[in-house]
This record gives structure tokens, C-alpha cells and sequence, in this order.
């Protein structure tokens, strides 16, 4: 079961260089995965009163081939690649005409947000014929993603009003601008992210501090957002490449 949309990018999606990439994907992605749920019924505008769960992304991982315009409609697609107990992959491509520019996989889960724990995908009553066995090209998640000494802090973010959502924690797509922040505009002048992988680990609530670290191996940025417990809140993979 495949779920698409054609659509025209936005101003209010671009970045400093007025193109869109890394966060205007992201935005699609999350739009998009939740519309296909959305579209059978099983979307967080149902579940959380129907079945008191609420779906939370655990998992992104995406490359990034070439960046879009304004001035040309792009073709978005998505689908559940797997299902398991408790978890559930998507798949999503973004094209240009023929030309791919970007795709990545997301995986999911629904919590119960009174009892704050991951609950199995039975409880919802997802159809039969949801999955499509085919994947992307990218590569399975990393397996666990641990902070090193090498970890330097870059600055503390509060999470704001703002921040969050309906399941009254951080959304995904924040922590996605909280750690592209840990970057200056020379390095978004200098270089091209060309992946980027995120886990979410410990949710965030509003008026948490979360403290941003990054570590470097190369071109190959690790980056961890610790709460007030010292916890991991979220961990991140980018890579780049030079312009």
C-alpha cells in the first residue's frame, strides 16, 4: 500500500541559501508518514481517543541527493516496508521528475501517554495488506549511537511552548532544528549534508533544558542532547561533504 502526493515546495521550507534540503525533508517526511496513517484511519488524530496510544517516532534515517526549488513540483511516496510487534518501518522517496533527491526510512511505535510505555501494534488494528516488502537503498539503522569523551557542548536549548505537541512532549521534527543549530551559517556555507540519522531516546517535556554535545570522526558529525539526568535524550548521525 502506497501512499503519495504531488507538491510544491514552500518559501517557509528553505534554508539560508533559499533552496530546500535537509530541513524541508524532514518536514515531508514526518507529513507524509503520518498521512498514510492518517489516511486509514489510524492517525494520531483517532488513536489517541479511540485506543489511548498515541504514535511516536523512535528512529530516522535519510540521504539527501540534491536539493529543490520553488519552481518545480516534487513527487513524494511512502509505505510500510515491515511491521513487527511493537514497531513499524516507512519508506519514503522524494523525486524531482526522475531524479531522486532524497529518501530514508522512519520507524514508529504507539505509547500509551498515561502509562508512558510502548504498547503493541495489535491494539490499534492496522489492516492486513498495510505492508509493501520493498525498501530504499538506505542502509539499516545504526545500532546504538553512545557519546564519547571527545563529546565538546555547544549550547542548552529549552524546550518552549512552541516545542511541542499533541503527546505534550518535544516533537521529532524540533530536535531536527535543535541539532542543525549546533552548526554556525560558515559551515552550512561550506559544506552539504548528505545523510542524517536520528534516535530518540528520552522524551523531552516543555521547560526541559536539553544540553547539545558534538563529537567529530572526519567528515562525520555525532551529536547528544542530554537531559537533566544526564540521560540521552536524542543522538544523531550527519554526514557532509564539501561544496
Amino acid at each position: 500500500m502506497i501512499y503519495e502526493i504531488d507538491y510544491v515546495p514552500r518559501f517557509r521550507e528553505s534554508e539560508a541559501d533559499g533552496l530546500i534540503s535537509t530541513k524541508g525533508y524532514f518536514r515531508y517526511f514526518q507529513d507524509i508518514a503520518a498521512g498514510q496513517y492518517h489516511s486509514i484511519g489510524k492517525g494520531n488524530d483517532r488513536v489517541p481517543k479511540q485506543y489511548g496510544v498515541s504514535w511516536v517516532y523512535s528512529k530516522y534515517k535519510m540521504k539527501i541527493y540534491g536539493k529543490t526549488d520553488f519552481d518545480h513540483s516534487i513527487h513524494i511516496a511512502t509505505w510500510a516496508s515491515r511491521l513487527d510487534a511493537i514497531r513499524s518501518w516507512q519508506e519514503m522517496t522524494i523525486k524531482r521528475g526522475e531524479e531522486l533527491l532524497c529518501e530514508g526510512r522512519l520507524e514508529s511505535c504507539v505509547v500509551d501517554m498515561q502509562k508512558k510505555r510502548i504498547e503493541k501494534l495489535s491494539r490499534i488494528e492496522l489492516p492486513d495488506d498495510l505492508v509493501w516488502d520493498e525498501m530504499t537503498s538506505v542502509e539499516p539503522f545504526t545500532r546504538k549511537l553512545k557519546p564519547s569523551e571527545k563529546a565538546e557542548y555547544r549550547y542548552t536549548h529549552r524546550v518552549e511552548y512552541t516545542d511541542i505537541d499533541i503527546s505534550r512532549h518535544m516533537n521529532n521534527l524540533h530536535y531536527i532544528d535543535m541539532f542543525m543549530n549546533a552548526f554556525d551559517l560558515d559551515f552550512y556555507d561550506r559544506y552539504f549534508i548528505t545523510d542524517f540519522e536520528i534516535h530518540y531516546i528520552n522524551q523531552a517535556y516543555y521547560n526541559e533544558e536539553l544540553r547539545v554535545f558534538v563529537e567529530q570522526d572526519g567528515e562525520e558529525y555525532r551529536l547528544f542532547a542530554f537531559n537533566k539526568d544526564d540521560a540521552v535524550a536524542a543522538a544523531c548521525i550527519i554526514k557532509v561533504m564539501p561544496y
